[in-house]
């Protein structure tokens, strides 16, 4: 056979492969994920109503191009680790959710994670605590992220997060706080509370994922990212813990390009590491979203 006829015949037999579907999984693999087909399964951010976080805050949102002109925090070469801390006592089924926490913050942000030996409660001097008028014990928040975390920070630190069992508050004229945080410093504190009991077996998956919303949300905040306005968002801003239950876990298409942008993360890895948690910890509703990312 000649040259001419040896090469037509190698182009053949490459049409007739790609048109057998031979090529059609490496090719998909190589495919890049554009953001509009992204946008295509987010959900948009629904109209604020009244008590909402956005309807008493009215805050602006942040873009992708906005986020990275501000200069944000990113994970580097020094600063790529995820630590967290216990503080005070636990219950064996709180430590667990913090366990399960540490897991997912790993997986989330596609960074080491690292839980560091529990802090006694006596860090916390007694000018920093006060019992609330409804009788609740509780640490001030600041203090603890000025005087306690701060100082101890690790140097390869991109996050250090302590959990506590105790009710939180973050100045006198608060009643109450979640958690709070000092995101340019990259530490906070965040409270299990008010996330219910764990040791009530109807429970303990509300008091999961009220945790891993809380942790992986303020964890954003640690890298710039603001509060979400274009789409349903782990990063939404909410004003209670029924505004949190309906907010979704995940991050949309805009917020997840911040999250790559500031870890590196990839998205497929992180994708299917994700379904497998929320399938394993029965977030159905998590897990089907990742379900539909993969499929794109």
């Amino acid at each position: 056979m000649n040259s001419a006829r040896l090469s037509a015949s190698i182009v053949l037999i490459f049409l007739s492969a790609l048109s057998a579907g031979f090529y059609s999984d490496r090719a998909l693999a190589a495919k890049p994920l554009t953001f509009n087909e992204l946008k295509s399964i987010a959900q948009p951010f629904p109209e604020p109503q009244p008590g909402s976080w956005q309807f008493e805050q009215k805050e602006p949102g942040q873009t992708f191009s906005q986020y990275k002109a501000g200069r944000p925090v990113l994970a580097t070469a020094k600063r790529k680790v995820i630590y967290v801390q216990i503080l005070g006592r636990m219950s064996d089924s709180q430590k667990a959710v913090v366990s399960k926490t540490v897991e997912y913050l790993g997986v989330f942000y596609g960074l080491k994670t690292q839980t560091l030996p529990p802090l006694d409660s006596s860090v916390v001097p007694i000018s920093a605590r006060r019992i609330h008028p409804m009788g609740q014990r509780q640490f001030n928040a600041t203090y603890i992220c000025e005087k306690v975390l701060l100082p101890r920070c690790p140097e390869d630190a991109a996050a250090y997060i302590a959990f506590t069992a105790e009710d939180l508050f973050p100045d006198p004229e608060w009643n109450f706080c979640f958690g709070y945080a000092l995101y340019k410093q990259r530490v906070g504190v965040w409270s299990l509370a008010r996330n219910g009991n764990p040791d009530d077996p109807d429970e303990v998956k509300t008091v999961l994922r009220r945790t891993l919303r809380i942790a992986s949300h303020e964890v954003g905040h640690m890298f710039s990212m603001r509060h979400c306005i274009a789409y349903k968002c782990n990063m939404n801003g909410v004003n209670s813990l029924e505004e949190a239950d309906v907010t979704p876990l995940y991050l949309c298409p805009e917020c997840l390009k911040k999250l790559n942008f500031a870890t590196k993360v990839d998205y497929v890895a992180r994708w299917r590491k994700l379904e497998k948690f929320y399938s394993e910890n029965g977030l159905e509703e998590e897990a089907l979203f990742m379900q539909k990312c993969l499929g794109l």
